[in-house]
């Protein structure tokens, strides 16, 4: 594979045990055309890659590995946007007391057929900057592995000016190292980490992050969880009539009390309330039904009424009974159509009193005795 050039220097420190830091000269700020470019390539493929000074080999191989670089450096950020500053001066001036204005913010990152890229909000300062050709290259800052320079995760980028050597001499002159040291020193601090998470002692920088990660997300579902417990208990200790501070043994105290105030006998298990209620259900329905039977059996209510007498019964016994004490028997035949058809249209003298007793109108009750002759 063909080697890709960048122009790279290293620093000492980093809360990454176990990985170094390199800055590389990348991309030009502004396109062919002349306009400030939105989105930026910040790292390419390669593997291996090296700096034209001849540091390296650094890799980012494909577009699997790109992706993962991507998912570090999100999990490192959490939440966060990394930011492009001026002359990674967050890398060199702000160790000494300096400042470090943003140029930028990088707002997405995505892996393209070339690299990593990402999407860029330049300040209105940088973009003036950039259109009037102070700036010209996008520089980023990232990490990679020691033993093999597997790029791990990107830390930020710069806009920079700065020539190959230049970057040499600034590396050389602010970072001096005994780089030795460090690597012993980063070797223990991972291995401690590793130990702390339950990994073992050679687990990956990936591993340990993903088991930071998980641990991180871990620890905020208990704490939700706490804050629900915690908001349950308060309404416990209001119920109770306990003060808002009452601690958990005084809650368990008043607990045990309204348990022990409680009478069994007042109390049935609900699968036999729901029996007993059944019970009572059908019984009344059954004692509805043959009070019905029964009061058309004995003329009280004639069996075009069945419908509307049982629908009473089943609603409220008691006043169906009080209609049938009031109720006079008809005749067998008092509900024949005996009449002529000149006369279907009038009711019987018999009719108008049952008609009465039932409440019912003349054209009410004409309609139900028409109807149960069909």
């Amino acid at each position: 594979m063909a080697y890709r050039f960048v122009t790279m220097t290293k620093h000492k420190t980093s809360p990454d045990a176990g990985t170094a830091v390199a800055i590389a000269t990348s991309q030009a700020a502004l396109d062919a055309e002349g306009k400030v470019r939105t989105k930026v390539q910040l790292l390419p493929f390669g593997d291996p890659i090296y700096g034209r000074d001849g540091r390296g080999p650094y890799r980012l191989a494909d577009a699997a590995h790109a992706q993962a670089v991507i998912d570090t450096t999100l999990a490192v950020q959490n939440g966060t946007e990394l930011f492009i500053d001026y002359d990674h001066q967050s890398v060199l001036a702000v160790p000494k007391g300096g400042t470090a204005r943003a140029a930028g913010w990088i707002k997405a990152l995505t892996v393209e057929a070339d690299g990593i890229h990402g999407q860029v909000e330049w300040t209105a300062a940088a973009h003036q900057a950039l259109q009037a050709g102070e700036y010209r290259y996008i520089s980023p800052h990232f990490r990679f592995a020691q033993k093999d320079g597997r790029i791990t995760r990107l830390v930020n980028a710069g806009l920079t000016n700065s020539p190959n050597l230049d970057l040499a001499a600034i590396a050389s002159a602010d970072m001096d190292t005994d780089e030795a040291d460090d690597d012993e020193g980063d070797t223990k601090s991972m291995k401690a980490i590793a130990s702390a998470l339950g990994l073992a002692d050679d687990a990956s920088e990936e591993e340990v992050l993903a088991a930071i990660k998980d641990m991180m997300e871990k620890s905020t579902a208990q704490s939700a969880q706490l804050a629900a417990i915690d908001t349950t208990l308060g309404e416990v200790r209001v119920a109770v009539g306990l003060a808002a501070d009452a601690d958990g043994a005084a809650i368990a105290a008043a607990l045990a009390e309204k348990t022990a105030a409680i009478d069994p006998a007042q109390f049935v298990p609900r699968a036999s309330y729901d029996a007993l209620a059944k019970t009572v259900r059908e019984g009344a329905e059954a004692a509805a039904i043959a009070a019905v039977d029964q009061a058309v059996a004995d003329g009280k209510v004639p069996p075009v009424q069945r419908d509307w007498a049982l629908d009473l019964a089943k609603k409220d016994l008691a006043s169906f009974h009080s209609f049938l004490d009031a109720a006079v028997p008809f005749a067998a035949g008092d509900m024949l159509n005996t009449k002529t058809d000149a006369d279907k249209s009038k009711l019987t003298a018999e009719e108008s009193a049952i008609a009465s007793q039932l409440g019912l109108t003349e054209d009410q009750f004409l309609k139900a005795r028409d109807e149960g002759k069909n």
